[in-house]
């Protein structure tokens, strides 16, 4: 039997890692799942040493692995036996995106019997990623279209989710445009959260609520409230500090942000109401504690805010 145990910060970049050992294994196979969060060891256990319907070997996926270190010793035993079947051509992969603490005694006996994988969103270049899903299928995307799609997306996990929306939106002419990303694509979080703090100053209801929707869709909605609190303190805050004369490079830096970022931050401090700013501070701030003090329902409560 050939084990791993793969470590990763991001679940889409072990995908592929997976999809490349399968690639390598001559036999056909059957791939059995299973999550240590819900499932039993044992049941892995007896997966490993049950033979197949076919007597065809299986690749078995075992997600949540960091939950290994509450196995009895008991298990254990068990599972290094199973492991140590060499006769065996099943393979095993335990996956983690929490990592592995590779010091305890459950990691030292299994690394005994698997080999360890580390690899890191990082060591992934998106771009790259996303070109050659979308080339294997056959569709064409020009490299500033493809510049602007990896801008939308921080992780493969996203790329991945986004490649396969085009792949769909387009499945019949295959080209890839700028207009196919800006419709089908959307914009990440932070650029959102910017737009809308800018809505809620201007009072614009509508685009508001289109704002708070996207958010539901992505499933982000209960991140609201210290996000918005979040850009209106770093408004309040680049107020202060261009009074006081520090300029856009040092923002950036402050802020971890990129200098354009910098720039509508420091143009948004200089042309809106501090007055406005300061009372969604404070409005944002009574709302949270009503919220979790149990006197006001999350979502009534954001709502009432939005329409004040």
């Amino acid at each position: 039997m050939v084990s791993y145990l793969l470590s990763t910060d991001d679940y889409s970049v072990g995908a592929k890692k997976i999809e490349e050992i399968k690639k390598g294994i001559k036999e056909s196979y059957d791939t059995v799942y299973y999550d240590l969060d819900e499932d039993s060891i044992y049941d892995i256990i007896n997966e490993l040493t049950t033979v197949s319907l076919f007597d065809e070997p299986k690749v078995i996926i075992a997600k949540s692995a960091e939950l290994l270190i509450n196995i009895t010793d008991n298990a254990l035993k068990e599972l290094s036996m199973a492991m140590a079947d060499y006769n065996s051509l099943n393979v095993l992969i335990f996956i983690t995106t929490e990592g592995y603490d590779l010091n305890n005694n459950v990691f030292v006996n299994l690394k005994k019997y698997a080999s360890f994988i580390d690899i890191k969103i990082k060591n992934v270049p998106l771009d790259q990623y996303a070109k050659e899903s979308f080339l294997e299928d056959g569709y064409e995307i020009a490299d500033d279209v493809l510049s602007l799609l990896i801008s939308y997306c921080d992780s493969l996990t996203l790329v991945s989710s986004a490649v396969e929306i085009l792949k769909c939106y387009k499945l019949e002419n295959k080209k890839i445009t700028k207009e196919d990303v800006l419709k089908m694509v959307p914009k990440p979080l932070e650029d959102k959260g910017y737009e809308l703090t800018n809505a809620v100053l201007r009072g614009d209801k509508k685009r508001i609520f289109e704002i708070y929707e996207d958010f539901k869709t992505m499933n982000a909605a209960s991140n609201l409230i210290p996000m918005l609190l979040k850009k209106f303190q770093e408004l309040y805050n680049v107020y202060n500090l261009t009074r006081a004369g520090v300029g856009q490079e040092e923002i950036a830096n402050l802020f971890q942000v990129k200098p354009n970022v910098a720039y509508y931050m420091i143009k948004d401090a200089k042309t809106k109401s501090i007055s406005d700013i300061k009372n969604n501070i404070d409005l944002l701030n009574k709302l949270e504690f009503d919220i979790r003090t149990g006197k006001m329902d999350y979502e009534l409560g954001i709502q009432l805010y939005f329409l004040r």
